[in-house]
C-alpha cells in the first residue's frame, strides 16, 4: 500500500527559487523608493507568477529550452513595465507631451 500511486498526489511545497527571490528584492526596493502605485498590483501579480514559473521550469530537467525562453521573456517584459519610471498615466500628460512635441518642431 505504502508504494500505491495516490490519484490526488500532494503537492510538494517548493522554496523560492532564484527568480523569484529576485522579484521580492525588486518589489521591495521598489516599494522602499516609493515607485509602486495600487494600480501596478496586477503586473506585480503577474510578474510574481511568472518568476514562480520561471523557477519551475529551470528546475525541470525535462522542461524543454523553448519553454523556458517563453517564460523568461514574457516575465522581462512585465518586469520592463514595473521598472520603467514615470509612464503617460493620463489625458493631461498627453496634452502636454503633444504640446511639447510642437514647441520642438520650431
Amino acid at each position: 500500500m505504502a508504494n500505491q500511486d495516490r490519484l490526488f498526489p500532494i503537492p510538494v511545497k517548493r522554496s523560492r527559487g532564484r527568480y523569484r527571490r529576485g522579484f521580492d528584492d525588486t518589489l521591495r526596493a521598489l516599494r522602499d523608493l516609493g515607485r509602486l502605485e495600487p494600480v501596478d498590483a496586477a503586473r506585480v501579480a503577474l510578474a510574481r507568477g511568472l518568476a514562480d514559473e520561471l523557477d519551475a521550469a529551470t528546475a525541470d530537467r525535462d522542461e524543454s529550452r523553448y519553454t523556458r525562453g517563453t517564460l523568461a521573456a514574457r516575465y522581462d517584459s512585465v518586469l520592463s513595465h514595473l521598472l520603467t519610471p514615470g509612464s503617460v498615466s493620463d489625458a493631461g500628460d498627453l496634452d502636454a507631451l503633444y504640446a511639447a512635441l510642437d514647441n520642438t518642431a520650431d
